[in-house]
């Protein structure tokens, strides 16, 4: 079992992992450093003598949130900013001020029991309540959208599947943005594959485990533009609510600016996305109308149809014209076998195009796997087929 330990301070979390050893004999490795160290210098003593390797993270996880639980026995926090240590274990929680343990040896009788912050969020049914109305873009390709959906679906569970540890507990707006911005990058197919087909030695551990966060960059800003489609991310919904309607108000006043003569009744279609659900949001001057909420990713569930089909429709571009669809499907195919050595890259690519058979994850004969773990390589293992978002792993292979 391991023991958790996060520095909090200024908004920024240092993270360290270490074989857990009794909470009692943590307390007095605890005393023994901060004994008489000032406040200010509370920060240096931790860092330089609790743990050897540090990682600098923006977010605190929760662990006890997940099944894999039984794998930690206690998370530390040192809140600086509080001036706090906190205990949490799976069943209890306990804290103790910093101050006192500056003060004098402290052992398990001085903390206190408190409660931590509840899991509240805010859901869209929450918030858009009767009447639903049955919006959907217009000028859809049915077909292409099919084709998107065949490969897209399973990619989107499996980041859901990955990240559960994440989205079955709180997080802050840093990792709520970053969650957002990979659902919109697989949704829209903007990703990197990596293709892994060397030997290795396995090196053992996760892609992803219960301590870790994702990393890679968010998106600027609080509404992305993909095809005729606004994106609004936002937890909080009556914030998306106003995101919404002081955009459309900018965006009347800059269509009336260049085109006097146009009419103020024109429609505008946002994507509210919280992460844990989604809802399509029509708006003119004179009526405001969404969709039903469905079910994303709550930590629990894969997402669900509707919800995909939402995301996809409203994230729907036109295929960039190319000659490859005017041959035989055969042809097509054989044309996206050689795009990458492994079979995801070809699929992305395809669905890009609106070329080539639908995907059906399979591989020849074989069924193609989610890879979890860092294992051997032989000569005759599968291509490993990394997804990846810039320079950022995100947690998602096949093989």
């Amino acid at each position: 079992m391991s023991a958790y330990i996060n520095i909090s301070l200024q908004g920024t979390v240092y993270f360290a992992a270490r074989r857990s050893v009794e909470d009692d004999d943590m307390i007095r490795m605890y005393s023994s450093k901060l004994v008489g160290v000032a406040r200010e210098s509370t920060f240096d003593a931790l860092y330089s003598q609790v743990a050897w390797e540090w990682h600098q993270q923006d977010d605190i996880v929760n662990p006890f949130h997940d099944r894999r639980r039984v794998h930690v026995k206690t998370v530390w926090t040192f809140d600086l900013d509080g001036d706090v240590l906190r205990l949490d274990k799976n069943d209890r929680n306990f804290r103790v001020p910093l101050s006192l343990v500056r003060q004098h040896s402290i052992t398990i009788s001085d903390f206190e029991p408190y409660e931590p912050p509840t899991h509240q969020k805010h859901t869209l049914q929450s918030i858009l309540r009767h009447p639903y109305w049955r919006m959907s873009r217009e000028r859809i390709d049915l077909q292409h959208l099919e084709r998107r959906k065949a490969f897209v679906c399973r990619v989107l569970a499996d980041f859901a599947f990955q990240w559960r540890h994440i989205l079955c507990g709180r997080y802050n707006n840093s990792t709520f943005r970053r969650l957002a911005c990979a659902i919109i990058r697989i949704a829209t197919l903007d990703f990197n594959v990596e293709e892994i087909t060397l030997s290795r030695q396995g090196t053992g551990g996760f892609l992803v485990w219960i301590h870790n966060l994702p990393e890679w960059d968010p998106f600027n800003g609080n509404i992305v533009r993909v095809g005729g489609t606004s994106i609004v991310i936002s937890q909080h919904i009556p914030h998306a609510i106003t995101l919404i309607r002081e955009d459309f108000a900018k965006q009347s006043l800059s269509s009336l600016k260049h085109n006097s003569s146009e009419t103020s009744d024109k429609s505008l279609t946002y994507l509210i996305l919280s992460v844990q659900e989604i809802s399509l949001y029509r708006i003119n001057t004179d009526l405001e109308r969404y969709t039903k909420p469905e079910r994303l990713f709550n930590g629990t569930h894969p997402p669900s149809d509707e919800a995909i089909k939402l995301l996809l429709e409203a994230t729907q571009t036109s295929a960039p014209t190319t000659p490859i669809r005017s041959l035989p499907i055969e042809l097509q195919d054989m044309i996206l076998d050689k795009v990458s050595v492994g079979p995801i890259e070809s699929a992305r690519v395809g669905s890009i195009l609106n070329a080539g058979s639908v995907f059906t994850w399979k591989c020849g004969d074989r069924n193609i796997e989610r890879e979890e773990g860092r294992r051997n390589r032989t000569p005759w293992t599968p291509v490993e087929s990394h997804i990846r978002f810039g320079n950022y792993l995100s947690g998602i292979a096949y093989k």
